[in-house]
């Protein structure tokens, strides 16, 4: 029998790219908001079904309304660092959906969930992370992760927690594709270099979740937390020196201070500019480039059997 996965967040960039390498061998279920944004060779694949849910509106698990069975769901769904979107959105999609999917999976009696969060729950540091480090993310999108993380906690021993880096490569918005933009337009931020920053390549993203989810459909007990990063933490001034020798932007652009008394005057700014537009504010655009978050766990790899393939280098190629 073909096993069944109910994804959320599929039709994202990681969603997309999961599903390619899930679908010839499991049914997936997916759940969103618009049939389209799916590309035709998934939208037509014969182990493919679509149920149109806003996150936003569901209230109780009934209002999830599935009822074929599932083996394993894969929570990919959330509102990202930077929206434009207020408080309440915030805490419906990233918090409430998440524990009303808990409680379905539980109630459906699925064996497997697990739920994709960010290694910025940690809140900005550098050194000496952990996987079980403390989590001070002080960002309203990683207060919400971290909420979200607990009810994943507290519902079942084979329910995991996978907090990932800063996903780049093709089609991503990272902060690394935030900086490849400013680099065009010839300028850069000049952050100091000592801060680092893990990433990982969208290719490695995808694999570690597909094996993940192919141990679990396989009967191995998950980890209840796992971090999936790229070994060698990289600075700015890194990416930026990476770009330039790769001839993808120009050599030289003008610096432009965005730390210290800097980051206050460019986040007056940009909290004015969004009172201006009646948008809501969570922080300077430049806030990604700011933060430093730096972990690696070699055992989060090693229970998977899989290992990340694309340094920054490799990486960087996709934005040729």
């Amino acid at each position: 029998m073909t096993k069944t996965i109910l994804i959320t967040g599929g039709s994202g960039v990681l969603g997309k790219e999961l599903i390619f390498h899930l679908i010839p061998d499991f049914k997936i279920i997916a759940i969103g908001s618009n049939h389209s944004h799916f590309p035709e060779t998934i939208r037509h694949h014969k182990h493919f079904t679509f149920y149109e849910r806003d996150l936003a509106k569901i209230k109780t698990t009934e209002d999830f309304g599935i009822s074929e069975p599932i083996h394993l769901v894969l929570h990919l769904a959330a509102v990202v660092s930077g929206a434009k979107v207020n408080e309440e959105t915030y805490y419906q999609i990233n918090v409430n959906s998440t524990k009303l999917l808990v409680e379905f999976a539980i109630e459906k009696k699925i064996p497997h969930l697990g739920f994709v969060s960010s290694i910025s729950v940690y809140g900005s540091k550098e050194m000496n992370l952990t996987l079980q480090s403390e989590r001070n993310g002080k960002t309203i999108y990683a207060k919400t992760k971290s909420l979200a993380e607990d009810f994943v906690f507290q519902a079942n021993a084979s329910y995991s927690v996978i907090r990932l880096a800063s996903i780049y490569g093709k089609g991503t918005k990272s902060f690394i594709s935030k900086l490849k933009s400013l680099l065009i337009r010839g300028v850069y931020p000049k952050i100091p270099p000592t801060r680092k920053k893990s990433i990982l390549h969208i290719q490695d993203a995808t694999e570690a979740l597909v094996s993940w989810t192919k141990q679990c459909l396989d009967g191995k007990k998950p980890e209840p937390l796992y971090v999936f990063s790229h070994p060698e933490a990289v600075t700015i001034q890194e990416v930026i020196d990476t770009f330039r020798s790769l001839q993808i932007t120009k050599t030289y652009q003008i610096p432009i201070p965005v730390s210290g008394i800097w980051s206050k005057i460019l986040e007056t700014m940009f909290r004015f500019l969004s009172w201006v537009r009646k948008k809501p504010f969570h922080g300077s655009p430049l806030q990604p480039l700011l933060e430093s978050v730096a972990i690696y766990d070699q055992g989060s790899w090693e229970k998977i059997g899989y290992f990340p393939k694309s340094d920054l280098r490799k990486g960087l190629l996709d934005y040729q």
